[in-house]
This record gives C-alpha cells, sequence and structure tokens, in this order.
C-alpha cells in the first residue's frame, strides 16, 4: 500500500500528467510543456475545453471520443488535452485568449503555438473526425489562424477580460466603441476579440470588415466570423417594415446583394428570410416558400427549424409538405443523423419516397459507424413503396 502510495505521488508531480478521458490517452500540462512536446513528436496538440454539468461535452466524451476510429486517430496525430474552464484556470485562459463562449470548444494548436482551427458543439464521429483530418492537413501544410499569437498572453482590455469573471453583467457600448475608435489595426486580436463583443459594429468597422472579410476569414477562421456576420446581418434587419410586406423584403434583398460577397450572399438571404418572414412577421408559410425556392446547402437549418416548427407542421399538412419539399432541397446523405431521423419522423405518412430516401440513408450513415440497423432495415422492408 505504501509503494502503491508513493507511486501515486511520484505520478502526480510529473510535469505533464496523462489522464484517462474515456480511453483516449489525454494530458495535462502547461502550455510551454505541451507545445514541447508538440514540437517534439512532431504533432499539433488537441483541446477539448468543457464544464461539469454540459451535455454536449459530455456527449462528446461519452459517445464520441471512445470510438475506435475516432480514439486511434486522435492518439496518432494529436498530442490530446482537455480543461474544464470553471475549474481549471489554464482553461479560462484559453476562453480569454480564443473569445470562447460557448462549450464544447476544440481548438487545434500547432507546436509552435499557433492555433490551426477551432470548433465547438456536439459532433456526430464522422463530422468530427472531417474536422480532426482538416487540421491535420493545415498542420502539414503549415497553414494557420495568424491572428491569434503564438502565446496565452495578449494585450487585451481588462472590460474584454472581465467577461468571464462571475456576475458580468454585459459589455458598455461607449466602452467598447471607444476602445475601437482607438485602434490602428482593426484586424489586430485584441481588436477582433472586442468586435465580438460589440451588439452592432461602428459605421467605418462594418465598412472595412466587408472590405477585407477574407483577410478575417485567414487570420481568426470561420467560426468567429460568423459571429460578425451575424451582426451586420442582424442591424440589416431593423430597416425592414414591421409587417409582412413581401414587396419591400425583395427590394431589400436586391439592394443587400450588391453589399455582400456571392460566397455570402446565399447563406445572407436565407439569414434574412428566417428572421424577418419567420420571426418578426411571424409567417411560417412565407419562410418555407422562400426556404424552398432558395435553397442554400445549410443543413443544420433544417434541422432546428424541426425544432421550432414541430408543432405548427404538425396541425398543418400542407405546411409540412412545403418544410419537406425544403428539407429535399437541402439535406444530403451526408446530413447528421438527428437531422435524417427526424426527416424520417416527418415524412411519414406524408411523403413515403422521401421516408423511403432518408431512411436509407440512416441506414447507410449507422453502417458505415458500425451501428447496428436492425430496427431501421425492419422499417425499410416494410414500407408500401
Amino acid at each position: 500500500m505504501q509503494k502503491l502510495t508513493k507511486a501515486l505521488l511520484v505520478a502526480a508531480l510529473l510535469p505533464v500528467m496523462a489522464i484517462a478521458q474515456d480511453s483516449t490517452q489525454f494530458i495535462k500540462g502547461t502550455w510551454n510543456e505541451l507545445t514541447s512536446r508538440a514540437r517534439k513528436e512532431q504533432k499539433p496538440i488537441f483541446i477539448d475545453t468543457y464544464f461539469e454539468g454540459c451535455h454536449a461535452c459530455k456527449d462528446m466524451e461519452v459517445k464520441v471520443f471512445p470510438r475506435p476510429e475516432v480514439k486511434k486517430y486522435m492518439e496518432e496525430n494529436f498530442i490530446c488535452t482537455g480543461y474544464d474552464v470553471f475549474k481549471e484556470q489554464f482553461g479560462m485562459d484559453l476562453c480569454r485568449k480564443y473569445y470562447m463562449r460557448g462549450f464544447p470548444t476544440y481548438l487545434v494548436i500547432s507546436g509552435d503555438g499557433r492555433l490551426l482551427d477551432r470548433s465547438s458543439g456536439y459532433q456526430e464521429p464522422d463530422k468530427f473526425m472531417a474536422f480532426l483530418k482538416g487540421t491535420v492537413a493545415s498542420h502539414k501544410a503549415g497553414k494557420t489562424l495568424s491572428g491569434f499569437g503564438n502565446s496565452l498572453a495578449s494585450k487585451d482590455p481588462d472590460f474584454y477580460k472581465a467577461m468571464w469573471d462571475k456576475g458580468y453583467q454585459g459589455g458598455d457600448k461607449d466602452q467598447i466603441f471607444g476602445y475601437l475608435a482607438k485602434q490602428k489595426d482593426k484586424t489586430g486580436e485584441s481588436t477582433f476579440k472586442v468586435m465580438q463583443m460589440a451588439a452592432t459594429l461602428p459605421d467605418d468597422y462594418r465598412v472595412f470588415y466587408l472590405g477585407n472579410r477574407q483577410a478575417y476569414l485567414d487570420r481568426f477562421g470561420r467560426e468567429l466570423n460568423g459571429n460578425i456576420m451575424e451582426k451586420l446581418l442582424r442591424q440589416d434587419i431593423a430597416a425592414l417594415p414591421a409587417t409582412l410586406d413581401k414587396a419591400a423584403f425583395e427590394a431589400f434583398l436586391q439592394k443587400q446583394q450588391a453589399v455582400y460577397r456571392p460566397e455570402d450572399w446565399a447563406d445572407a438571404q436565407m439569414y434574412y428570410a428566417e428572421n424577418y418572414l419567420f420571426k418578426k412577421c411571424k409567417d411560417t408559410r412565407a419562410f418555407l416558400e422562400f426556404a424552398a425556392a432558395h435553397p442554400d446547402g445549410n443543413e443544420n437549418r433544417v434541422r432546428y427549424m424541426q425544432f421550432y416548427l414541430g408543432a405548427e407542421l404538425a396541425k398543418d399538412a400542407a405546411l409540412k409538405a412545403q418544410y419537406l419539399k425544403w428539407a429535399s432541397a437541402v439535406v444530403t446523405a451526408d446530413a447528421s443523423l438527428e437531422n435524417l431521423m427526424g426527416l424520417v419522423r416527418m415524412s411519414k405518412g406524408v411523403d413515403p419516397a422521401a421516408t423511403k430516401k432518408f431512411l436509407g440513408w440512416v441506414i447507410a450513415r449507422k453502417k458505415a459507424w458500425g451501428d447496428d440497423t436492425t430496427r431501421e432495415e425492419a422499417e425499410l422492408k416494410g414500407l408500401s413503396i
């Protein structure tokens, strides 16, 4: 017993500690220890940030990290670590460094401390593997998100750091705008993070951002830039009338299309449709008609709109048919399993051909993961089509 106790004490004093995170080899260490090991092994660092009580975090820990193909790939290609953002100071330091407000968030860092990419939320195994493989490719190519410095230290203002303090009440617009007005580099790390705090951007920042959006994407990645785009689009909608005016909406779209890049426009106009037609005007039919006519490939919107529209669609067969028309134009065999299973339920008794298609995709996805498909295959066999 004394030998065991002594061994445990020695292990606890090691500078980098191995920890069990559902059988995937995760370690603990300081920034310098982790980056040093990554340079030595020529692997990037995978960091899982989470907190106790986070359901999505737990689902990743139980359902995704332990899967043989995921576990093997992570152990072969990454130095893996994880931090509780509320219990471990290093986790909180990462939050401030990389502006992390939702969890789980995954960071992939190079051996020289550069951010390769980030992602967040629960991800099904194949989606998560695609993210991991993308970061490995970036690591091999030496491609990083250069906007973030290569150490945890940064010259962020105190009001920014306070966002992660207990009892934080929200940012002050004058303080945020005053800080931004003083910055000479609108693409700097601290400047960009303070831009995240603002409900809207100052006019000069808006113009500069739209003119230099690709530079921001190259420096900080898609996830945080998605926040900036949402601010701009949300601000645009304020110009629309409070009640539905289709002519005004069409004129608005024509005007705004000239403002945004062609590669951003499909998502932008669907954001306008969802937030104006559906949320502001409460016109589900107008939204679904627009969505079906302008499919943008965003299967996630199809997924979460099932949640918002479920009760209404259950009462109106015509609306449900319109929803399925939109979903069929957007969703592919690569959609999330959650989305596909929801569409199977939604299409039953309404569109047998759609049910068969979505159910076939469910079976293919589950087989690819090595999961049992007995129930789904029996259901598919029983379809009268």
